[in-house]
């Protein structure tokens, strides 16, 4: 069987888009739209590998604003300059209609920051310095119940086990926060629904989910999150020239091109310590995202900017300036 990069699936489960905390994310790094979970699922038989790199450029809290807080009585405030993750991922077509999928992340925070009161009416900006190391392990699946009419309709599930290191400290040697570590700590489960319809060369999907967590590490719950994705896809060259070999099998050697534009939101409860509420937490974040993917035989690459559009955030939390995705994949 002729087997084309084009036809696998890409999904991503996106329920962590705030500004610390990257996006946790499934499937492979090809076909369908980058950030939405397409309904679409790989044939049987076929394992794929994907490298995927996700950058948060924040708009920082100056060294000002978190003195200002600190002397506001507002502790706890914290600032984190970027966050980047990049995970592998292997996915695999049991059935044509099911899929599953692991993925292993590895997470930067750049520049953690902290307001403090030192005095009375006396605030200080006390610098932490990065965390990073592998994150938690996410298992997914993607069960596809209906497919009729170029429409594809399915069944997302998963559980994220508690895998990443806990435990990373600062530059004084005290443990980060849990919300600053690699892991949760923490058993997550996922469940949702996605949808896909394709007319031509355009495509369109979208998909929602939701995440509940458990408490983890430090006695720290991190919020559960709905996520909800919307995308329009195109393909730019849609015409299928093949080549053979001496064997006589045949083998596809263009290069084909994608964009898609996408809607890619998140709203989030409070994270709880203890079982208190942490008010610097939680919200509502939509991103728009162009992006554009080219893939030739077996192999893809993609790439996405997402510009926030909706930032209501609870508290004070510093706002995202952009996400910029990006990624590679092989199908065997």
């Amino acid at each position: 069987m002729k087997l084309k990069l084009t036809s696998i699936l890409f999904a991503v489960y996106a329920p962590l888009t705030l500004a610390d905390h990257p996006t946790v994310a499934f499937g492979l790094e090809s076909a369908g739209p980058i950030n939405t979970i397409s309904a679409t699922t790989a044939p049987q038989g076929v394992l794929a590998l994907g490298l995927r790199t996700e950058i948060f450029n924040n708009d920082a809290f100056d060294t000002e604003e978190l003195e200002a807080f600190g002397a506001a009585g507002q502790e706890g405030v914290h600032s984190v300059d970027e966050t980047r993750s990049t995970s592998l991922s292997v996915a695999f077509g049991v059935t044509d209609d099911l899929t599953v999928s692991a993925r292993l992340p590895y997470i930067e925070r750049k520049n953690i920051r902290e307001s403090e009161e030192h005095e009375e009416g006396e605030g200080e900006a006390h610098t932490h310095g990065n965390s990073e190391g592998f994150g938690d392990l996410l298992l997914m699946g993607n069960y596809r119940f209906f497919s009729a009419n170029n429409v594809d309709a399915s069944i997302l599930f998963g559980v994220k086990a508690p895998t990443g290191n806990t435990h990373e400290k600062d530059n004084d040697g005290i443990r980060f926060e849990s919300e600053f570590q690699p892991g949760t700590g923490s058993w997550d489960y996922i469940i949702g629904t996605a949808i896909s319809l394709t007319s031509g060369p355009a495509g369109y999907h979208a998909n929602i989910l939701y995440n509940k967590t458990t408490e983890g590490s430090q006695h720290t719950e991190i919020g559960d999150a709905l996520s909800y994705n919307a995308a329009f896809t195109y393909r730019l060259s849609s015409h299928d020239h093949a080549s053979h070999d001496h064997n006589g099998s045949e083998k596809s050697n263009e290069v084909k091109w994608d964009i898609s534009l996408e809607a890619n939101g998140e709203t989030r409860r409070e994270n709880k310590v203890l079982g208190d509420k942490e008010e610097n937490s939680g919200g509502t974040t939509v991103y728009l995202s162009p992006g554009i993917k080219v893939s030739a035989g077996n192999f893809g690459g993609f790439l996405s900017i997402g510009i926030p559009v909706i930032e209501n955030t609870k508290g004070n939390q510093t706002d995202v300036d952009n996400r910029i995705v990006a990624g590679l994949s092989f199908a065997l």
